[in-house]
Formats: C-alpha cells, sequence, structure tokens
C-alpha cells in the first residue's frame, strides 16, 4: 500500500511540462496535498490496526471484528508454597518453599486454598492474543481441507505446532510445550481448525521426550532405556493418558 510520501510524489509529478521543474509549483501542490490528507492520519488509523503491530486495545477491536476476545478459563496456581522432589533437579519457577531468615520478609508466595484453585477468567496478553485471532481468521476462511489446515498453520507456528491425520475420522496436533497454553485456548474457545465431523486430539511434546524403541536405521533417535553411567542424568519419560488430551 502507498504511503504519503508516495503519494505527494505521485501528484508533483503530475504537474505540466512549464511547471514540473520549478520548486515553488511543487511545493504548491506537494503542500495542498499534504492538507487534504490531514498529514496521513488516515495511514496512522490504518496501520494502527495491522494485526502484526497492532497492541492493546488495537488488538481487542481487530478481535471483535474476527469474532474472538483475549479471555478465558483456567488456572494460574504460580507462585504458591510448594516442595519439589529430588528428580526436580531444576525446581519450577512457580514453586515457593520456605524462606531463609535472611529472605523471610522479602520472598514472595502464599498458600494455596480452595478458592484458588477454582477457575477463573484468564487474559490472554498481546502476543498470544494475536496468534489466536490469526487461528479465528483460519477458521473463517478455511475450506477446512487437510492442505489448508496444514498450509495455515505452518504460517502461523512454523514447524512448532504439526496436524496430522490417522486417516480414521481423528486429526492430531503435536504441540511442544511452549506452545501448550495458546493451544488449550485455541481448542476451548473451539477456533483450532479440522475437518468437518472429525474429532480433534492434541499430543503435548515435551522438550525431553519419550521413551521409546527404535529399529536399526534409526538408531540414537529414540530415549531408550539407560546404562548404569547415564542412568541418573538422560532425559525422557513415560506417555501417560494425561499427555494426551481430548477435548
Amino acid at each position: 500500500m502507498a504511503n504519503v510520501t508516495e503519494i505527494l510524489d505521485y501528484w508533483q509529478n503530475t504537474l505540466i511540462v512549464q511547471y514540473h521543474d520549478k520548486p515553488k509549483a511543487r511545493a504548491t501542490v506537494r503542500l495542498l496535498i499534504e492538507q487534504m490528507l490531514a498529514s496521513g492520519i488516515l495511514f496512522d488509523i490504518r496501520d494502527g490496526y495491522d494485526l502484526e503491530t497492532a497492541v492493546g486495545v488495537q488488538l481487542d477491536i481487530i478481535g471483535k471484528y474476527v469474532g474472538i476476545d483475549r479471555f478465558y478459563e483456567g488456572q494460574d496456581l504460580t507462585g504458591y508454597f510448594a516442595l519439589t522432589d529430588y528428580a526436580e533437579v531444576t525446581p519450577d519457577v512457580g514453586k515457593r518453599g520456605f524462606a531463609a531468615y535472611s529472605e523471610w520478609v522479602t520472598k514472595d508466595g502464599k498458600t494455596l486454598i480452595y478458592d484458588n484453585s477454582l477457575s477463573i477468567d484468564l487474559r490472554l496478553n498481546d502476543n498470544d492474543f494475536r496468534t489466536l485471532i490469526k487461528l479465528k481468521i483460519i477458521q473463517n476462511n478455511s475450506d477446512h481441507s487437510h492442505k489448508s489446515i496444514d498450509d495455515s498453520i505452518f504460517a502461523t507456528f512454523g514447524s512448532d505446532v504439526i496436524p496430522d491425520s490417522t486417516g480414521n475420522m481423528v486429526m492430531y496436533y503435536f504441540v511442544p510445550t511452549t506452545k501448550t497454553e495458546i493451544i488449550k485456548v485455541a481448542i476451548q474457545k473451539q477456533i483450532l481448525p479440522r475437518p468437518m465431523a472429525v474429532r480433534l486430539n492434541y499430543l503435548i511434546e515435551t522438550l525431553d521426550g519419550y521413551f521409546g524403541f527404535t529399529d536399526y536405521s534409526g538408531a540414537g533417535s529414540e530415549i531408550g532405556f539407560s546404562d548404569y553411567i547415564d542412568f541418573d542424568t538422560k532425559t525422557g519419560q513415560s506417555l501417560a493418558y494425561s499427555n494426551l488430551t481430548t477435548p
């Protein structure tokens, strides 16, 4: 799209030959067009609602246009008193343990009570809400074919989130832990794209990977048994039902 400078240059260059190189004539035309454009305020309004650069209330207005908001139901259990077990070499940053004498006044944290564990309305930040708007736009405009879904999800998440189908009317989304929250919100709002009448599941992919066997051609690509020298350092976990979620 043209900007203010490009439009001013265009109208300056429409002067007839006799005045084309006259500085005052060019300046007069430029001033008149600049006043008509109100110093580009129309372009500021247009650019203020660019999805890639809009923030705050601007994003909220875009969300109203496409039919989505930034609020969702969930739980925020960070910052509460909790103890870690031996396996957590690096404890979850959301957990708070006992304070030492030197920090008992300044250390934050609170006790988790029943009221805190109830589902509450949470609010997405601008970056996550921008992603949610993109997913809603996909839902509004996609033909929901496998190719359309693959292309649109790749355009939004790159290779982080991978949709796949088993061919038995079930679609899976493979999701890294860094994208879990936004995908859960998308499922809650029913905007994650899928073909009509196809069930939707998603699999959370952790950074450590899951225990698995491999054949000779794929040796080293899976996490299997550990030996004596690496039993306490080798990463990986068992795939449990809690990692496979059906909305």
